[in-house]
């Protein structure tokens, strides 16, 4: 669904006229950014993919003055937390995962009643008209917010136009 929701942002960005905004904005960290998501694909899932969303909240973190990045880091603590005490896995709450019809892949597990090891867990069901399907949770919904302000606002120090006084 990320890739729905950064479409959606690119989309956005491109109608408002915010793309070259989002182009010269001063990135920190950005080289690490492909690393979280190399990291939930390696082995040792238990301890690289909770890893993962630590890594991708220290990035958005280090970015928090740019529109949308404090929800973003916000989001993948959530995840992490939710992965990290769920031995790596992030819990799919089951009747959802049913009633959806999906099958899970290796960083998800399933989880039939709630606990505190499951409020930050997918369970919130969303499918689009062209047939997608997924389960999120509340850390997903604030990382896709963070995405698509991200890409519509314009930072702070971008907003005030400062005008220069002429001396006669």
């Amino acid at each position: 669904m990320i890739v729905e929701v950064f479409l959606i942002g690119l989309f956005l960005s491109l109608v408002l006229r915010n793309l070259w905004n989002v182009l010269k904005y001063e990135y920190k960290m950005l080289y690490l950014f492909p690393i979280p998501f190399l990291l939930q694909v390696l082995p040792w899932e238990r301890i690289l993919v909770p890893l993962s969303f630590f890594l991708l909240f220290l990035i958005c973190y280090a970015n928090r003055r740019l529109p949308g990045f404090n929800l973003m880091a916000i989001g993948a603590a959530m995840n992490g937390f939710a992965m990290s005490v769920n031995d790596g896995k992030m819990p799919v709450w089951q009747p959802v995962l049913e009633a959806l019809r999906m099958d899970l892949d290796f960083k998800h597990t399933v989880f039939q009643e709630f606990s505190w090891k499951t409020l930050l867990a997918d369970y919130i069901p969303v499918s689009f008209p062209w047939g997608r399907r997924f389960i999120i949770s509340i850390g997903d919904i604030l990382i896709f917010i963070g995405i698509i302000l991200f890409f519509v606002l314009k930072p702070r120090h971008q907003s005030q136009r400062f005008q220069v006084r002429r001396e006669s």
